[in-house]
Formats: structure tokens, C-alpha cells, sequence
């Protein structure tokens, strides 16, 4: 089966001088709404409604992406019948002339179409719409996560038992305590790029609340000139996981993770086997930590490094936590 992003590089050849006129293609799995070019070479995806048309919904405009409601267009199919239609119809377009985004962002588009009904009241769309708008808008904002600190929380949900129960455990604001946090347990997530198992804690990180346990994970995470991106872990999570919304989401944590640092982070590969041979986890009750009773109350935010290299890794499994069993 060919990707989205393949069909759209074969419209290549039947594109269209008019402005107004799209050669266009149909989606695996849909049935009415269509995927095209614009005469610039972009992607472009026509997504048809019912009902009362709402004159008054206005479209957006961001860096990378615009979106268009109610625009009466002409497509034509591909060779060698060149079917043409006329029809009203949402449109998105894809701003990016980077080949890497453009494929990300069709993806993303395309995850967006098999959530909505075969032909979505316009209300319907618009809801959808403007989750699209609020992540794309993540895009121009200031990264607030390292690509490796990501990288690294990604290879954790690539690699566990099951991924979907991951992804909904999965930290959703950089002002969460803890990386992974189903509502009882917690898994911290800790990288290096250092020679030694040296990691940052807040003392806040290492004393979770009563009734909940705590897991760290230790990464050494070693940038290569050729490897494995953040970019091959999304794909090979997003085969995992069947739910529509959950790839989303995978998407939408990435963009506020990344922010403008998205088009950098194509071209950062990670040394995968090393990662995964030097990954352990730790009981967060076996992490060295300050005496919270020495350290006087109108002192906040304590923060330290600790070197795990002498401390025994967790072996074995949790059977009562489903967080726990979902790594192992």
C-alpha cells in the first residue's frame, strides 16, 4: 500500500497551470475526501461536508499550514481518465517546502481525516480543525524539551509492552512532575550523553505521593551521524498503535515538545542499539536523595545530580501495576 505522502509525490505529474483547478487522488480507507497539488508543488486536501453551510466560520492562516472553509473548487483525476468535479468543499494546504515537514505534516492531516465522519457537518470539522490549528500553532513557539530528553521518553513508549497504554500515561504539559503518569504509578525518564550515569532530579521528582510507586529509567542517549530520529521512533510507534486519537496525540506532545525546534530535529539521529543496551530501571526508592527534613521550608526547588552507576537496577516486573507491566 502506498503512503500518503507517495500518492501525493505521483500527482506530481498531472499538475495544473489553473489556480482554481487541483489534480487530485483518492485516500486509502476514504471515501470522499481527496488529497491534491497545488501549481507550487504542495499538498493539498479537500475535505467535503454536509448540510447548512455557516458563511460565518472563518478560515486560518499560520506559518505552515492555511485552511479555507465553504471554497467551491474544480478537481480532476488522475490520468488517464481525468474525471473532473465541482464541489464545495474545506480546504487544507500545506505551506512547508521542506520534504521532511511535508511528509510529517500529511500524516498528521490524513491521522485528522479518518477521525471525522465520511461526510462531517461542518461543526463536526471545525472542532477538528481547530485541534489541527492549536498544534500547528505549537510549531513557531520556543522548544521546551531537549530533541534528546524526547528522543528518549520516545524510545520508552517504542519499546514497551504496550505503547497505547504509554502514550495515554504520557506527560501532557512540561510542568508535570513525572514523563509517564497513569493516576497511581510514575516513570521518570532520565538521559546522558556522558560517560557515567549522571542524572538531574528535583527532590520533588523522588518522593511521589503515598500509594504511588515510582520508576526511573536510564538512558545513555549518544548522537550519531547516521541513526535513528525522533521521526523513525514516531512511525514505529504510530504502526503500533491503532487508536486514531492516540497517534494524535503522540503528535500533538511532540509538537509542544519541539516547537520551532521541529525542522532541526530531522536531521538528529541517536545511536539506537547503544540506547537500548544501556537502558535500566531503577526503583525511585533506591535514588539517592536529600533529607527533606534538613532543608529548611522557605527553600524550594531543590534540584541535584546523582550518579546511578553504583546502584542495582530493578529486576523484574510489577504485576500490580499496569503502568510497570506496560515496560516490561
Amino acid at each position: 500500500m502506498k503512503s500518503i505522502y507517495k500518492i501525493f509525490l505521483d500527482l506530481k505529474d498531472n499538475i495544473s497551470g489553473d489556480s482554481e483547478c487541483y489534480a487530485i487522488s483518492s485516500l486509502h480507507l476514504v471515501r470522499f475526501h481527496k488529497i491534491g497539488i497545488s501549481k507550487d508543488s504542495l499538498p493539498v486536501f479537500f475535505i467535503k461536508t454536509e448540510g447548512e453551510e455557516d458563511k460565518k466560520i472563518l478560515g486560518f492562516k499560520l506559518e505552515s499550514i492555511s485552511i479555507e472553509f465553504n471554497r467551491s473548487c474544480q478537481l480532476i483525476g488522475s490520468r488517464p481518465k481525468r474525471k473532473v468535479e465541482n464541489g464545495i468543499y474545506t480546504v487544507i494546504s500545506l505551506k512547508s517546502t521542506n520534504d521532511n515537514l511535508l511528509e510529517y505534516f500529511v500524516n498528521i492531516i490524513y491521522d485528522l481525516i479518518l477521525r471525522i465522519p465520511d461526510i462531517p457537518r461542518p461543526s463536526q470539522l471545525k472542532n477538528e480543525i481547530e485541534k489541527l490549528v492549536s498544534l500547528f500553532s505549537k510549531f513557531t513557539k520556543a522548544p521546551i524539551k531537549s530533541i534528546q530528553g524526547l528522543w528518549a521518553e520516545l524510545l520508552i513508549i517504542e519499546r514497551s509492552r504496550n505503547p497505547s497504554y504509554m502514550l495515554e500515561a504520557w506527560h501532557q504539559a512540561n510542568t508535570d512532575k513525572f514523563d509517564f503518569n497513569d493516576g497511581r504509578d510514575k516513570v521518570e525518564v532520565k538521559s546522558t550523553a556522558l560517560s557515567r550515569r549522571v542524572h538531574s532530579f528535583s527532590l520533588e521528582q523522588l518522593m511521589p505521593n503515598l500509594g504511588s510507586e515510582l520508576m526511573i529509567a536510564s538512558i545513555f542517549v549518544v548522537e550519531t551521524g547516521k541513526g535513528v530520529s525522533i521521526f523513525n521512533l514516531i512511525s514505529r510507534i504510530e504502526k503500533k498503535v491503532l487508536s486514531d486519537s492516540l497517534r494524535f496525540r503522540l503528535n500533538e506532545i511532540v509538537a509542544s515538545a519541539l516547537g520551532s525546534d521541529l525542522e532541526k530535529s530531522f536531521d538528529v539521529y541517536f545511536d539506537y542499539q547503544l540506547a537500548l543496551d544501556s537502558l535500566n530501571f531503577y526503583n525511585g526508592t533506591d535514588i539517592p536523595k536529600i533529607d527533606s527534613s534538613a532543608i529548611p521550608g522557605n527553600i524550594t526547588n531543590v534540584r541535584f545530580d546523582c550518579d546511578l552507576t553504583d546502584i542495582n537496577p530493578f529486576v523484574g516486573s510489577r504485576r500490580k501495576s499496569k503502568l510497570y507491566n506496560s515496560l516490561f
